[in-house]
């Protein structure tokens, strides 16, 4: 068998698999210890390239220390200390769930609405470092075992084999297509979350995953030209899949706006989503008969956990709303905008008295945004297709009684300005119930979908593979003109 080279040194002429290295704790999860259980089958411990012993069956702990990473055994006692642990398996085993090393209360959901602490075993090599005092755990192997930890955590390996195939031809592509670099201050090419793509090593494994890594293998998306293309995707375009300009501010190849339904579906007098016909795409009568891949009438809300990753919170999110009170909203707002504001890097502009946020190019004006005192309104600025805002404009009057507006320019900004968490999605209508004196007393999102809503629609590629489509049918309803291409 061909050697696999590194990610970073692949080509789409080599021929080869490559191998991942994977974030699975990151300096910013704030962790200075781990705890790790290992396997009855033999691992063994390398420090800073140096092997010192064979470990099995045992609980441990990583911590960060002076001396870089110590390793601890379960009494306390400093078994070995270098710059760099790294575990390999002794020999060759067979992937099953739960195989591997067992990692303890690790971050999944980072910075999301369903962020927790969970457990996760991982197969492969897993290497500690040490990053400005906090752990950082990577996990090395091979894309195609990684893959199979990915279509298992980004949905279940209960799905049909049809979607499965077609998830890991689409997650394969992202990766590939190297256009999204991210995380380059790290030794890894890819974290395990939702800012990358979503990994969970052998958690969630299921046999299913296995069959559709190998039917597949080494299968990518690519345009007319051959190129692998940057297949986006999240769980739910509530209809009407977005534009990836109206997310990221620039088009991709083979994406664009449309129905995520049938090609003679009623729904397609939706696309555009404008706001004359706003109402009725949120909460008209035509959705009790909704025709739409993604909609409850295709994969009902009662059995989308089966279809889930082990980390999403269950369904209703085709369609949703959020109220709050205008205390509540003031003051997550207030959280929310002195903490987007003061990023570094993000870039703030003064336009015509109006402070702006925007996700573009580095900060050219740094700007302190007022507190907010009290709402006087909220509305939003700019759509996309599918209805998502991507400009939203926040007026109020600050603590001085001067008004003032913000804007926030960008659907992921948008989505995390107004929730305590993060909002499912842009794609909302904002309904004001006001007071005598015109002041806001309550504020409701009424909105769709989960997620960006760019490329593929996961809920509606799920829906297509219950109605009997194939992984060729599902990649050419989200992604247009495309080919399947087999690179190794």
């Amino acid at each position: 068998m061909t050697a696999p080279c590194s990610l970073a040194e692949w080509h789409t002429d080599c021929g080869r698999e490559p191998s991942i290295r994977v974030g699975v704790v990151l300096p910013a999860d704030e962790m200075r210890s781990l705890r790790i259980d290992l396997p009855p089958a033999p691992y063994d411990l390398l420090v800073d390239g140096r092997p010192v012993g064979r470990m099995r069956d045992r609980a441990a702990e990583l911590h960060v220390g002076q001396r870089g990473v110590q390793w601890r055994d379960d009494g306390g006692q400093t078994v070995a200390a270098g710059e760099t642990l790294r575990l390999v398996a002794a020999a060759p085993a067979p992937v099953q769930q739960g195989s591997g090393v067992r990692l303890h209360d690790v971050v999944t959901g980072r910075g999301f609405h369903w962020q927790k602490r969970v457990g996760f075993t991982f197969e492969g090599v897993l290497e500690f470092r040490a990053v400005a005092g906090r752990l950082l755990v990577v996990n090395e192997l091979g894309l195609e075992d990684y893959l199979q930890g990915v279509i298992t955590a980004e949905m279940s390996g209960r799905c049909p084999i049809e979607f499965l195939k077609t998830q890991c031809i689409v997650a394969r592509s992202w990766v590939l297509a190297h256009t999204e670099p991210k995380h380059t201050d790290l030794p890894i090419d890819r974290c395990n979350d939702d800012c990358c793509q979503r990994y969970q090593g052998t958690t969630s494994w299921r046999p299913s995953a296995a069959e559709a890594v190998i039917a597949t293998r080494g299968q990518v998306v690519t345009d007319a030209a051959g190129h692998i293309i940057d297949a986006n995707y999240s769980k739910s375009c509530g209809g009407i899949i977005e534009a990836p300009e109206y997310v990221w501010f620039t088009p991709k190849t083979c994406q664009r706006a449309a129905v995520d339904a049938p090609v003679d579906s009623p729904c397609r007098r939706f696309l555009p989503v404008i706001e004359d016909n706003l109402d009725d795409f949120l909460g008209g009568g035509w959705l009790a008969g909704a025709d739409v891949f993604c909609s409850p009438n295709i994969v009902p809300d009662r059995d989308l956990p089966r279809y889930l990753g082990s980390v999403d919170e269950g369904g209703g999110h085709f369609r949703w709303t959020v109220t709050y009170s205008r205390d509540q909203f003031e003051n997550v707002l207030r959280r929310k905008l002195a903490r987007v504001f003061a990023e570094p890097g993000e870039p703030a502009s003064v336009e015509a008295g109006r402070i702006l946020v925007a996700d573009l190019p580095p900060r050219e004006v740094a700007c302190r945004v007022p507190a907010i005192a009290r709402l006087s309104d909220l509305r939003v600025v700019q759509r996309g297709p599918s209805g998502r805002a991507c400009e939203l404009e926040i007026e109020y009057e600050d603590r001085a009684g001067r008004r003032c507006r913000v804007g926030i320019r960008s659907e992921y900004r948008i989505r995390e300005v107004l929730h305590e968490k993060f909002l499912y999605s842009s794609a909302f209508k904002v309904s004001i119930e006001r007071g005598g004196d015109g002041t806001p007393a309550a504020i409701s999102l009424i909105g769709a979908g989960w997620g960006h809503g760019a490329g593929m629609c996961q809920i509606g590629a799920l829906g297509m593979a219950v109605r009997g489509y194939s992984c060729r049918d599902i990649l050419t309803h989200y992604f247009a003109g495309v080919e399947i291409r087999a690179l190794y």
